[in-house]
């Protein structure tokens, strides 16, 4: 916790029930005591004001001490000069600005509003306001706000913070980290006082909102000597002088590797696909040939439901057996694209993810319910025990969805084929909802009905025609920033 070590210029009685550690009182004499009293009214006449070091006393607890003496202190023992009186304070202004102290120097006001949990120089609040404009930054501590959000108007149209209420600086708000989770970010901007285990959480709970972050790092802090000692535990720390520390651009060592998987339940026939794809066997365990691709069978799966999930079974596979970064997934027989001709590779794919936080196929329009649909494929009786069967098991683990699942089951567009490229926080967070019911819901379904005698595709199938469109149901809900693009059909296979 940041407590403001200060030197006061005032009654010490008036501080005792402030969070503050005063190290000394000090006391000045010069210009005012000789009668001159002169507010300077603009950056000249203080800059042409001439000092005469031998005019201007300083004294510490009752000792005299010299200019560089006091330099040092501010460096090593106290944050501010704190006067509080407003007049004295605008009598010595001229002074300690000639000398150039006066970023180390407030009244009560000042250190009660603005420094009680971080160092505070309007200085450092320019400087960084240059070093992050038009970047995408995450104010995790209300920096901003702080430090009156409106002296920065070209910066919000860019910058989201996390602050429990609305303010219109900021273009978006989250009352908390775990509001932000499925946001990306050029940088995260940390300004309150931690310790080393605090700031190293901080980077651990923001992980996947950033590769970069910006920090304020008070001099002889513990926390500037930890990262001194451990810079190798980082790609790049830039450093950018400031008033009583520095700004740190700290650059992480991040894990890109990219995976999209192609799923198929037959051969695919493609003998070239780009850097970073891999064809992925769907129902392996049931499968009566195998065409030498990955399987969904190893390891933790559910290859054995893949009649009635279809490519659901691989989606588990990956998530439960795969740590990749980033994570598509696509079919054989469709792949993203966006000039009509390639497949979409996954450079391209991470520059999209760096503005969008999911990429789908568009949504696809119907002139009549998703559930009629699904009657039409089935029938009516056998999909609307499925849905309705769904829906008990989202009451039971996810009862937050249930308005958007009655809202998708009834609407007339939905996101095709359940295809997607995202981040990995994204993929768990989507898999960890959907298999929190669906595995259950579907042994459910098979244990009550006869689906599993069946000999039609369009019977057996009943659970899968529900569950490919409830990642729609997880997008409406979270409001995701969805990128669409279109796709490439193959029509050969």
């Amino acid at each position: 916790m940041y407590i403001p070590r200060i030197f006061l210029c005032g009654n010490v009685k008036n501080f005792l029930n402030l969070n503050v550690k005063i190290v000394g009182l000090i006391k000045f004499k010069g210009a005012a005591e000789r009668g001159e009293f002169i507010v300077p009214n603009n950056a000249a006449v203080a800059n042409n004001f001439k000092l005469n070091a031998e005019d201007f006393k300083i004294f510490i607890n009752g000792v005299e001490i010299s200019i560089e003496n006091l330099r040092g202190l501010l460096e090593n023992s106290a944050d501010y000069i704190v006067f509080e009186n407003h007049d004295e304070y605008l009598a010595r202004f001229r002074e300690l600005y000639a000398l150039k102290l006066i970023d180390r120097v407030i009244t009560v006001p000042t250190l009660l509003n603005y420094a009680a949990d971080n160092f505070f120089s309007l200085n450092n609040a320019i400087q960084i306001f240059k070093l992050i404009h038009a970047q995408r930054i995450l104010d995790v501590d209300g920096y901003f706000i702080k430090n009156d959000y409106y002296m920065f108007p070209d910066l919000n149209h860019k910058i989201a913070g996390i602050i429990d209420v609305d303010y219109h600086f900021y273009k978006e708000t989250y009352s908390t980290l775990d509001d932000a989770r499925f946001k990306f970010f050029d940088a995260l901007l940390l300004t309150n006082e931690r310790s080393p285990a605090e700031f190293i959480d901080i980077l651990i709970d923001t992980d996947a909102l950033t590769e970069n972050i910006w920090a304020f790092v008070r001099k002889n802090s513990a926390l500037e000597n930890f990262l001194a000692a451990n810079e190798f535990a980082f790609e790049k720390i830039s450093r950018f002088p400031a008033v009583n520390g520095n700004w740190l651009h700290i650059k992480k060592f991040v894990r890109a590797d990219f995976k999209i998987y192609v799923v198929t339940h037959k051969d695919a026939k493609l003998s070239t696909l780009p850097d970073g794809y891999e064809i992925i066997h769907a129902g392996h365990a049931l499968a009566k040939k195998d065409f030498g691709y990955l399987g969904d069978d190893l390891g933790d799966n559910i290859s054995r439901l893949n009649l009635y999930l279809n490519e659901i079974t691989a989606l588990y596979w990956i998530w439960k057996n795969t740590n990749y970064n980033f994570i598509g997934f696509v079919h054989y027989r469709r792949f993203f694209t966006t000039d009509g001709k390639n497949f979409l590779s996954t450079d391209a794919a991470k520059k999209i993810l760096r503005e969008s936080d999911i990429i789908v196929n568009g949504c696809e329009y119907g002139y009549i319910p998703l559930r009629d649909w699904k009657a039409v494929l089935s029938t009516r009786n056998l999909a609307e025990y499925v849905i309705n069967t769904i829906k008990k098991y989202i009451a039971l683990r996810q009862p937050d969805y249930l308005a958007a699942y009655d809202r998708v089951n009834n609407s007339f567009g939905v996101f095709c084929y359940e295809i997607f490229i995202t981040r990995r926080e994204i993929f768990n967070s989507y898999c960890e909802w959907l298999f929190s019911f669906i595995i259950d819901a579907t042994e459910e379904i098979l244990a009550i009905t006869d689906i599993a005698n069946s000999d039609d595709p369009l019977i057996y199938r009943a659970i899968s025609f529900v569950a490919e469109h409830l990642m729609t149901v997880w997008l409406i809900k979270n409001r995701l920033r969805i990128k669409t693009l279109p796709i490439i059909f193959r029509n050969d296979v």
